[in-house]
């Protein structure tokens, strides 16, 4: 079929293109106008996803921002956050709401929950492109409904999101709370067995330990330090003599002493009065030298002495205590098993003690990371139906029915409109055509357009 003989079928069956594109325009208008009018309403808030938590120091969004979006957006369709909307909206007392309650469904079920269902049924959010905004838009048939529901959505979400935050806390809290009592208990129990095995061995506990043990290392420390410093000691001793300040004074006067009389023997003689006084006294000044000397040699001896037995007597006790401690080896044993008790059993009450704390921190926090957004928007003009797009809709499923139509009854009943149509049929030329059709420059002109492209006449083919 060419393109000259269709157009001729769509000319023919013109009136079956139009009456469908007419049909179609009326219904889609007319079902338009019988929709009722909906009007939307958006609020917006700010999910401060990149702040640390300030109880738990970690990131809100966690290592998945996307997923956490997510569940923001799915909390916001929630059934508590609807029914909370519901309750404040005062439906469940509200008659009209009864009413259309009972009347779609028999007064079977929970109001509060069918009105719930109803709120998620006409609620949707999305975030805003670019940006950590979350965007809660909702229908209704009023344009001051609309804003009023998305607010009370939003404030309900928000404190819906903190609740659920603080609930879960506070129920990780509790049950930390029961396991730090049982700790406790436990703790109780291990330091009762401690006490008491230390009242049937008789065992006394110090800041350093069990008292044997610490008294033995005490005399371990002593002796390591009496034995350092008794070779410093015995040193010091002997050079006590070479150190003490009277016998170097003497010497020093003999020395003096022994000049002079040199001097004096040179010049006054041995015979002289004053050469024999200075004889006399440095016999006297040697005599006190020697005493001073012996003195100093007495004193390192004894210095020496009482160190030498300091360090045997500490010996004897570290060997003593050594030996106590070593037979009660089996005792400190168990003792020190006990003692590990205790300390495991502490160290798992000031574990959930701590985290009881921590979570129950977190469960009284009055504020979350969502920030609101201005109040909430909606335009005065119904956002459905959508008359650009039913129009639009419309039209080309009417023309297309239209067309669909036109083909099909004319492949029901097949006529001869055009040279082409005779062309197609018998597969000869044709040679002329007798008309009493006025002629026309423009049909004449559209013959020829057609004819150079070989959509006409000459170059048809019938159809295989």
């Amino acid at each position: 079929m060419s393109l000259i003989q269709f157009l001729n079928i769509l000319l023919a069956r013109r009136w079956i293109i139009v009456t469908s594109f007419v049909t179609t325009m009326v219904v889609a208008i007319a079902v338009g106008f019988s929709l009722p009018e909906r009007y939307t309403a958006s609020a917006r808030v700010l999910m401060d996803i990149i702040r640390p938590d300030p109880v738990t120091g970690q990131m809100v969004g966690g290592r998945d921002p996307r997923m956490f979006i997510r569940t923001q957006i799915e909390l916001i369709q929630d059934f508590r956050v609807a029914a909370d909307v519901v309750d404040r909206l005062g439906w469940p007392s509200n008659p009209a709401v009864i009413a259309a309650w009972q009347e779609e469904t028999g007064g079977v079920g929970d109001i509060r929950r069918w009105g719930a269902q109803r709120i998620i049924d006409d609620t949707s959010a999305s975030l805003v492109a670019g940006s950590n905004i979350l965007e809660i838009s909702y229908d209704a048939p009023t344009p001051e409904a609309a804003r009023t529901i998305a607010s009370l959505l939003r404030t309900a979400y928000i404190e819906g999101s903190l609740r659920f935050t603080t609930d879960s806390a506070g129920r990780n809290a509790e049950w930390y709370r029961n396991q730090a009592e049982r700790a406790l208990s436990a703790l109780k129990a291990a330091e009762a067995a401690k006490a008491r095995f230390e009242r049937e061995n008789d065992l006394v506990m110090t800041a350093d330990g069990e008292a044997e043990s610490a008294k033995l290392a005490y005399l371990q420390s002593v002796l390591m330090e009496a034995q350092t410093q008794r070779s410093s000691q015995a040193f010091v001793a002997a050079q006590s003599v070479s150190t003490s300040p009277v016998v170097n004074q003497l010497k020093m006067q003999l020395t003096t002493l022994s000049d002079q009389m040199e001097q004096a023997e040179s010049t006054l003689g041995t015979a002289h009065p004053q050469y024999k006084s200075m004889a006399s006294r440095k016999v006297l000044l040697e005599e006190q030298l020697n005493r001073e000397i012996a003195v100093a040699r007495a004193a390192g001896a004894a210095q020496t002495g009482a160190s030498r037995q300091s360090v045997a007597q500490i010996e004897a006790e570290y060997e003593a205590q050594k030996a106590k401690v070593q037979s009660m080896r089996g005792v400190l044993g168990e003792l020190a098993q006990l003692d590990r008790e205790v300390e495991l059993r502490r160290n798992q009450y000031q574990g959930a003690a701590a985290r009881e704390a921590e979570l129950r921190l977190e469960a009284n926090v009055s504020e979350g990371q969502l920030v609101v957004l201005g109040d909430a928007i909606g335009a005065n003009t119904p956002s459905f139906p959508k008359w650009p797009q039913i129009i639009g809709l419309s039209a080309v499923f009417g023309l297309g029915l239209g067309l669909a139509l036109a083909l099909a009854v004319e492949l029901l009943a097949r006529r001869v409109r055009s040279p082409e149509d005779l062309r197609f049929v018998s597969g000869a030329p044709v040679l002329a055509v007798i008309s009493d059709v006025k002629a026309s420059p423009w049909r004449d002109r559209g013959r020829r357009w057609l004819a150079k492209r070989g959509l006409a006449m000459g170059n048809l083919r019938p159809a295989e």
